[in-house]
C-alpha cells in the first residue's frame, strides 16, 4: 500500500513537472513583449492595471452562470449526435487564378483569403489544430485537404487576436517565407518574433491605428472580447477586428467578440462595406458577452453597413456546446428579409461579389 502511494505521488509529480516545463518552454505559447512594445502598451488608452480592457466592459456579475468545463470536455470527447459532422465535410479546391476580382476563399473558421485585385490578404490563418494539446482543437475532417503549400504569395496577413483558433504558431512559421507583411494587435508582435518572423515584417496596431501597404489601408478596429495563450494569463495582448480599404473593394473582418456599440461606430466611420466576414459560432449562455448569438451577428452585419456578409467562425472546430451547423442555420434564418446578401460557400470555395454561393451544403 505504501509503495503504491509513493508511485502515485511520483506520477502526479512527474505530470505536474511535465506540464510546467511544457508551458514554460514550448514556443507555441508565444513570447513576451519587449521594451519597445511595452512603451506602446503603457501609452495605450486601452491598457489599464497591466492588462488590456474592452471599451464596453464585460460584466463580472458573480451570479452569472459559470462554464461547466467538465461538461464541455465530455461533450468534446464524447460528442452527442449532431454535434459533429456525420461524415467528411464536402470541401472544394480553391481557384486562385480566378479571372474576376475581388474574390474570396474560405478555409474554414476565420481563415479567409481575400484577393482585392491588386493584392492578396489572409485573415487569422489556422491550418492545424486550435489548441496546444492533442485532446481538443482537432479540425473536422474534410474530403479535400487545403494546405499552406497550395497558397499563392500573400501580401498581408491580418491577425485579430492570439487565441489558438485564430493564431496558429505552426502556420505562421510556414507562411513566413511566402508572406510580405504581418499586421497584428498591440503586443502580439512578441509571438511572431518568437516563431521566427523578422521584426521588419511586423506592424502592430492599437485600436483605430492604421497602416498602408501599396494602395490598401488596413485599420485595426475594436471588438468586445479577450486574449491569452498561457494558463493564468489573460488580456496581456490586444484583440480586435479589421477594416480593409482597397481601391477595388472595402472589407470588414470581425475577428471575435460579443455584440456591442463598436459595430455601429465602425459602420458610421468606415462603412458601408462591400463584404463583411462576421463571427457566427462558439457562442453559449455561459459566455454571452464575448461571442455573439447568430441573431446578434446578423444585427452586427447591419450595424457595420455590410452589403454582403458571410458568417464565419463555424464549421471547422468544436469550441462550444451547440451542433456544428447550428450557427449557419440560425444566421441564414435570421437574415431573411433583412436586406442582407448572405454567402455560404463550401470550405475551399472561391467566390466573387457577383456570384455569392448560397447552397445549404451542411
Amino acid at each position: 500500500m505504501k509503495k503504491l502511494l509513493v508511485w502515485s505521488l511520483a506520477i502526479v509529480l512527474l505530470l505536474f513537472v511535465s506540464v510546467f516545463l511544457f508551458v514554460k518552454l514550448s514556443p507555441v505559447f508565444g513570447g513576451k513583449p519587449d521594451d519597445q512594445t511595452r512603451t506602446r502598451m503603457l501609452a495605450s488608452d486601452n491598457f489599464k492595471d497591466d492588462i488590456f480592457v474592452n471599451r464596453h466592459p464585460v460584466s463580472d456579475d458573480p451570479d452569472s452562470p459559470k462554464p461547466p468545463m467538465g461538461k464541455w470536455l465530455n461533450s468534446v470527447i464524447f460528442p452527442p449526435a449532431g454535434k459533429h459532422p456525420s461524415g467528411l465535410l464536402p470541401a472544394k479546391l480553391p481557384d486562385f487564378a480566378a479571372q474576376q476580382t475581388p474574390s474570396f476563399t474560405w478555409f474554414g473558421h476565420s481563415t479567409i483569403l481575400i484577393n482585392t485585385g491588386s493584392m492578396t490578404v489572409l485573415t487569422d490563418p489556422v491550418f492545424y489544430r486550435a489548441s496546444p494539446v492533442w485532446l481538443i482543437g482537432t479540425p473536422y475532417p474534410a474530403d479535400k485537404k487545403l494546405t499552406i503549400d497550395g497558397l499563392p504569395y500573400i501580401d498581408a496577413v491580418l491577425i485579430s487576436h492570439d487565441h489558438y483558433d485564430h493564431l496558429d504558431a505552426k502556420a505562421i512559421a510556414e507562411l513566413d517565407s511566402k508572406t510580405g507583411h504581418f499586421y497584428v494587435p498591440l503586443a502580439v508582435r512578441a509571438h511572431l518574433l518568437k516563431w521566427g518572423v523578422d521584426d521588419s515584417k511586423i506592424t502592430e496596431l492599437d485600436w483605430f491605428g492604421d497602416a498602408m501597404l501599396k494602395d490598401t489601408r488596413f485599420i485595426f478596429t475594436p471588438s468586445k472580447h479577450f486574449s491569452g495563450r498561457k494558463p493564468g494569463q489573460r488580456n496581456d495582448t490586444l484583440w480586435g477586428s479589421w477594416v480593409v480599404q482597397a481601391p477595388e473593394v472595402s472589407v470588414y473582418f470581425s475577428g471575435d467578440g460579443g455584440y456591442s456599440p463598436d459595430f455601429a461606430e465602425i459602420g458610421r466611420r468606415f462603412g458601408p462595406f462591400d463584404m463583411a466576414f462576421m463571427e457566427d459560432g462558439a457562442y453559449s449562455p455561459y459566455w454571452p458577452e464575448i461571442h455573439m448569438l447568430p441573431e446578434e451577428s446578423v444585427q452586427a452585419s447591419l450595424d457595420v453597413k455590410a452589403k454582403n456578409v458571410m458568417p464565419i467562425h463555424w464549421g471547422k472546430f468544436d469550441l462550444a456546446f451547440h451542433d456544428w451547423n447550428e450557427p449557419v442555420i440560425r444566421f441564414t434564418r435570421a437574415a431573411e428579409g433583412k436586406n442582407l446578401n448572405v454567402a455560404t460557400p463550401h470550405i475551399g470555395e472561391t467566390f466573387t461579389l457577383d456570384s455569392l454561393p448560397q447552397q445549404k451544403w451542411w
